[in-house]
């Protein structure tokens, strides 16, 4: 993308961009959502009723990862997995303040998955700077 697209879309506008192309590149992703470390949902692929719910969630569940995290000295947070009989929620850092949440099918290759998501999360901290 050109300095100039920067410049004539807003931030909500290249961030659903860039979820879209998740999303259509990744046909097994069911969703995909941007959320801030204080819980507020920024953007999200697919909408539902419930993503502000989500995004708080995801917030605290950082929250309580990051603990466990230090107490056990694994370093920094990069990636939460939630493997469900249904569903696996993938929850990756995508910049200081930002995370990506990434809902797939249980049986997904998460290699694949995980790689889109990078991908997306460097666009993600392009968008923020």
């Amino acid at each position: 993308m050109t300095a100039n697209n920067l410049l004539t879309k807003d931030n909500n506008q290249l961030l659903k961009e860039a979820l879209h192309t998740l999303i259509t590149r990744n046909p097994n992703i069911i969703s995909a959502q941007v959320v801030s470390d204080d819980g507020l949902n920024v953007a999200s692929s697919i909408p539902y009723s419930d993503d502000d719910d989500i995004a708080l969630i995801t917030s605290n569940l950082i929250d309580t990862a990051q603990e466990f995290s230090q107490r056990l000295e694994q370093g920094g947070l990069t990636r939460i997995l939630l493997e469900g009989e249904r569903r696996t929620t993938i929850v990756m850092k995508a910049g200081k303040r930002t995370v990506l949440v990434v809902c797939v099918t249980a049986d997904e290759k998460l290699g694949l998955v995980t790689q889109a998501m990078r991908h997306t999360a460097e666009r993600i901290i392009e968008i923020f700077g």
